[in-house]
């Protein structure tokens, strides 16, 4: 079963006991909406079946804690599990509400988009349409005009991340869901056809994927949270084949230019590190990012503002409590942290040089 629906299981006893812009027309975004172009929107997950998913917004040192309630009066659902940019709207995957809810950049509902049954995991965007990765198997196509399903393809066993890359759409075939017998696939899709092209053998339980400059495709692989181990692996999208595996245990990844941040998270030993890759050259250029000594104890997202270069990485702490956002600058020297809400595992600047 995937780590998060085991661990939310747990949670939720713990809790009952202790307890690229769009084709289609867009929204007018007014003078006083731009500043939501330069603030960090977190996504916080809850705890699985506790209905208290949220999404925080930080800017100029303020912190609106919970931005979807506040501006459309109700919460936004179970599990949140992916948050991004499209044009001038956000799309956000909320798995376990069976839905994606697509709102304005202020954080007001256009329109909540229903899935039953087919619990959405994450979204990629390419020529005015959204996919969307889903456990029971599927991509789903979302024309973002008309903000409906127009199509679906069997991608493989529970999909999870996904991104487009070189006109192609790459989705991992977890299997969290069929534990002990993960996924070990990355499907590779033709978007002109929407057709299934090839999977691609990696490591078991794979599950974020991230584009690098139209040409590869770095992809996550989980192990079984005990004796087999993460992996980060490389796929080149020219050939769609698999041509490196690094031995580091790698958890979390984000691509900026053309650096790596990636993090490690042991759920045994809560052991972590926080390192940087040159994807260049595929060399560690830091081995440890943070220099001034503040402790990360969960770390569960991580993601850069472009504008600047500043660092945003989150803490989970143990998974039931208001989680932080920590802010550093480029050398790993903290500059500010937030409290947010429970498990803040998805981070977006919403500004235009991060569309996709």
């Amino acid at each position: 079963m995937n780590r998060r629906i085991i661990r939310g299981f747990v949670l939720l006893l713990a809790a009952l006991s202790g307890l690229s812009s769009s084709c289609g027309p867009e929204p007018i975004v007014t003078p006083e909406d731009n500043h939501f172009e330069t603030g960090l929107f977190v996504l916080n997950e809850g705890v699985y079946q506790m209905n208290n998913s949220t999404i925080s917004y930080i800017e100029d040192g303020h912190v609106t804690k919970d931005l979807f309630l506040e501006q459309n009066g109700r919460g936004l659902g179970d599990t949140g599990n992916d948050l991004q940019r499209y044009g001038l709207k956000l799309y956000c995957v909320v798995n376990n509400s069976h839905r994606v809810e697509v709102m304005n950049l202020d954080g007001t509902s256009v329109k909540g988009i229903s899935l039953p049954g087919k619990q959405p995991r994450y979204v990629a965007f390419h020529n005015g349409k959204a996919y969307v990765s889903c456990f029971d198997g599927d991509v789903v196509r979302i024309d973002t005009n008309k903000l409906e399903v127009e199509a679906t393809l069997h991608s493989g066993l529970n999909p999870e991340g996904i991104c487009v890359c070189k006109g192609k759409l790459y989705v991992a075939n977890s299997g969290g869901l069929n534990f002990p017998d993960y996924g070990h696939t990355v499907s590779v899709i033709d978007l002109a056809t929407f057709t299934l092209l090839k999977e691609i053998e990696v490591g078991i339980n794979p599950g974020l994927v991230q584009a690098y400059r139209d040409r590869y495709v770095y992809v996550v692989s989980r192990g079984d949270y005990g004796a087999v181990p993460y992996n980060l692996h490389k796929i080149d999208a020219l050939t769609d084949e698999l041509v490196k595996t690094y031995d580091w245990e790698v958890l979390g990844f984000y691509v900026y230019g053309q650096t790596g941040y990636m993090y490690h998270y042991d759920f045994g030993s809560h052991a972590s590190w926080i390192r940087t890759m040159d994807l260049e050259s595929d060399q560690i250029l830091t081995e440890n990012f943070i220099t001034d000594g503040t402790k990360i104890e969960t770390p569960y997202g991580i993601c850069v503002n472009p504008l600047n270069g500043d660092v945003y990485i989150s803490d989970a702490f143990n998974f039931t409590v208001s989680g932080k956002v920590f802010q550093f600058d480029q050398h790993g020297v903290l500059k500010e942290s937030y409290t947010v809400g429970i498990n803040p595992g998805h981070l977006l600047f919403c500004t235009p040089a991060v569309e996709k």
